[in-house]
């Protein structure tokens, strides 16, 4: 992109951010409203044993393109990819609400997460075009936010949609919310600079993109499901990805405008952060999978009761973002923020590992709260930190990393301390996981030992993260 960008009045920014924020929403909406739904989707389409495929094809299909659509932006400008994006997934999203069957739902999740892809990364991207770095922050923390907030709505939607509508419903409220965001980003985003010169496209290079990341992705889903990274089919999948993997290095470092610049991963500063990012999305997501089934299980709570508890770490996420992005921008300065959530996140794990969840609805409460506090601070001042230390032609494609690494870290972290909970399971108690010994004198025991175990895990993540953290230089922002 050009360094030359337009003035806008305020109503204009406004308008603009509308138009972001529901673009994310959208893309952050459809990971977790269709979790309640799971069950309504196998009722009516069968095909209980491919079920969690109608999660996986979405995240992996979003996942694999992040990358792409950022590069793509940075060639031909935030304005027509962002279009492209919102279209492409509504039409999935219209497919999945037509399926007749969970092949062609699953095959429709797809090509709705082919399309969500790019409303992540390109909207975020865009806030870069717009801002300079010292006021970023505070619009990262709006940002942030958004994802808070789509966890949170997601699931109750779902279960709504589903109980007094029908599961299509929660595909087809994406076409009103995908029609407002495509006229916003239309008629807004119209005075964007675009780039000076014809852009090249690295086809080979994308290609490559697609078979390394696909089979990662692939492993870590294969591993949730054996319960272990060292399975046949885990393992596979990984050195298939490695393999691709190497041969994207090589060809990136020979195309002449690569899809994946490598002078990316020359910036000290871009690598560091993506490190940042990528562990706290390990232990926040692989938490956010874990807190509530901790609360199911040690309290006995329903479904619906451990939802509710689970609100006070989205508060806290939420307020967390939204504080972080702001001092980021009064201070001018972000390191600080990843160095005290990082430390705050791993205190926190470690003494919920001694404690145990369960016991005291207030410590339930504040530990949740701080926790939530603790990974918002760290995510929004990662953005800044990133697009502050890239060139403005990278904007797109440095956006695009960081959620990918965020999203890979993500589903690393669930698998990870999903193995870590049922391997310890299955070890202390026989036949824990069919569920008939978990309520005797040894199971109560074995779930104490074995969640303790995921958040000490938690914690040592946060440890890595916090070292990640503290080597990050602080580079002072550019201009307000």
């Amino acid at each position: 992109m050009t360094e030359t960008a337009p003035a806008f009045t305020k109503s204009q920014i406004r308008r603009i951010m509308a138009g972001l924020m529901l673009a994310l929403f959208l893309a952050s909406l459809d990971q977790t409203i269709v979790a309640t739904a799971l069950s309504s989707i196998a009722n009516d389409l069968g095909g209980w044993e491919s079920l969690s495929w109608v999660v996986s094809a979405y995240l992996i299909a979003s996942t694999v393109t992040t990358p792409i659509y950022g590069r793509l932006s940075d060639l031909y400008g935030r304005r027509p990819v962002l279009l492209v994006a919102v279209v492409g997934f509504v039409i999935g999203a219209l497919l999945c609400a037509a399926a007749t069957s969970m092949p062609e739902l699953i095959l429709a999740r797809v090509v709705q997460g082919l399309g969500g892809g790019g409303l992540r990364s390109v909207s975020v991207a865009v806030v870069g075009d717009i801002f300079p770095p010292r006021e970023r922050g505070r619009v990262q923390g709006y940002l942030s936010s958004v994802f808070a907030t789509a966890s949170v709505a997601g699931p109750v939607l779902g279960g709504l949609f589903s109980d007094y509508l029908s599961w299509h419903w929660i595909f087809l409220i994406d076409a009103p919310l995908g029609a407002g965001a495509f006229a916003l980003t239309y008629f807004q985003l119209r005075r964007l600079p675009k780039p000076q010169r014809k852009p090249v496209i690295d086809w080979l290079g994308a290609l490559f993109i697609l078979l390394s990341a696909t089979p990662l992705l692939l492993g870590i889903t294969a591993a949730q499901r054996a319960g272990s990274f060292l399975a046949p089919l885990p393992l596979f999948c990984f050195a298939l990805g490695l393999i691709f993997l190497a041969a994207l290095v090589a060809t990136e470092n020979a195309a002449a405008e690569p899809m994946l610049p490598p002078r990316l991963f020359r910036t000290r500063e871009f690598v560091l952060a993506n490190a940042v990012t990528c562990t706290a999305s390990m232990a926040n997501i692989g938490l956010v999978i874990h807190i509530p089934l901790a609360f199911q299980l040690m309290a006995g709570l329903s479904a619906k009761d451990a939802g509710l508890r689970m609100i006070a770490i989205t508060i806290g996420s939420v307020s967390g973002s939204f504080v972080g992005g702001q001092l980021v921008s009064k201070l001018g300065r972000y390191r600080i923020m990843p160095v005290v959530g990082a430390a705050l996140a791993a205190t926190m794990s470690f003494t919920i590992a001694a404690v145990g969840l369960g016991h005291s609805l207030g410590f339930d409460l504040v530990s949740t709260l701080l926790l939530g506090l603790a990974f918002g601070a760290s995510y929004a001042p990662m953005t800044v930190a990133v697009q502050n230390a890239l060139e403005p032609r990278d904007g797109g494609i440095g956006v695009a990393c960081m959620f990918f690494f965020r999203l890979l870290g993500g589903a690393f972290g669930v698998a990870a301390l999903s193995a870590l909970l049922f391997n310890r399971l299955a070890a202390t108690v026989p036949g824990a996981l069919s569920g008939r010994a978990l309520f005797d004198a040894a199971g109560p025991e074995a779930l104490a030992g074995a969640f303790a175990a995921v958040f000490w895990a938690a914690g040592a993540v946060m440890l890595v993260n916090l070292l990640a953290a503290l080597t990050l230089r602080d580079l002072p922002l550019r201009g307000r």
